[in-house]
């Protein structure tokens, strides 16, 4: 089962891959269009920095989807910025934190604690192809390194997963390199992406519009 999402590739500086999601998103809910300049002013995001997933929720909300958030971290520590990203990634924190830009990940968190669609839960993959089945579209934070069998530093991705099979995941890989609507790759590859550490399990449920 695949669903008919539109695809868009991430040809602007490279780190934009939770804007083009949310391209997707509101293109197949909507049907409107935004840019990339658009989404990177509405979710704060500066040029060669990540997004983090907080920054689109509350802005996917206001634009009028209806959506929820899981995770297996609590929200509230966040508040905390550097000291607690450090604590939380270890290792991978000095990098991560390169391309952070912390009291925007700080305020966007701030803004969908109020709004109230957070869920502390690890959606697994058939809560997630139960969501396909409903015609819901999941959108992930994945390990890149996991999905390309690579060994090395945690390259976080967001994508928007279009479909499943017996034994694959679909999903737009919008790049900025080898872009590809639909993806096939093997379910087991796709868990590991999905629990690597870094990601928090983050996946956000856009159920539709907001009535």
């Amino acid at each position: 089962m695949i669903l008919k999402i539109p695809f868009y590739e991430n040809n602007g500086d490279g780190n934009q891959c939770m804007q083009v999601g949310m391209k997707c998103v509101l293109k197949h809910f909507f049907d409107k269009d935004f840019s990339l300049d658009e989404l990177d002013k509405l979710t704060g995001r500066k040029e060669n920095l990540w997004t983090y997933t907080s920054q689109i929720i509350s802005v996917l909300y206001d634009l009028g989807l209806d959506l929820k958030f899981y995770s297996k971290e609590d929200l509230k520590p966040f508040l905390e910025g550097e000291p607690f990203i450090r604590k939380h990634f270890g290792k991978d924190a000095d990098k991560i934190l390169k391309f952070t830009d912390v009291p925007t990940v700080v305020k966007a968190t701030e803004k969908l604690l109020k709004c109230d669609i957070f869920e502390k839960r690890i959606l697994s993959i058939n809560d997630i192809e139960e969501h396909i089945k409903q015609g819901h579209v999941p959108m992930v934070l994945i390990d890149y390194n996991k999905i390309v069998r690579k060994d090395d530093f945690y390259q976080g991705h967001f994508v928007v997963v279009t479909g499943f099979d017996e034994e694959h995941i679909y999903f737009h890989e919008s790049g900025p390199t080898n872009a590809e609507p639909n993806k096939k790759v093997k379910k087991e590859f796709f868990e590991e992406a999905i629990n690597s550490n870094g990601t928090d399990n983050d996946c956000v449920i856009v159920s539709g519009k907001r009535h």
